[in-house]
């Protein structure tokens, strides 16, 4: 049996670096307007996206629980935003 890391979040309220070192996506709450974007990538603003979402034609919020382990990002998480705000967990 592994051992349970601590958890931790970040709120990110525009395009940004998250998190600036290799961690695990654990669950995103998303925050958003009318058809705004998320994307998390890894290695900043042009590198790989692992998770996105495309919110419906109307304003709301969203969580999202990632299963077993998440998503490993290696390098960092970069959070890359229209119209919508995103809380990261991680760990």
């Amino acid at each position: 049996m592994t051992m349970q890391y601590d958890v931790k979040a970040i709120e990110v309220t525009s395009s940004n670096t998250a998190v600036n070192y290799a961690a695990r996506v654990k669950g995103i709450t998303i925050n958003y307007a009318s058809g705004g974007t998320v994307a998390l990538k890894d290695g900043g603003a042009s590198g790989t996206t692992r998770f996105s979402y495309t919110a419906p034609a109307i304003a709301g919020s969203v969580n999202i629980n990632l299963p077993g382990e998440g998503i490993i990002f290696r390098t960092n998480i970069y959070a890359s935003l229209t119209g919508a705000t995103v809380v990261v967990y991680y760990g």
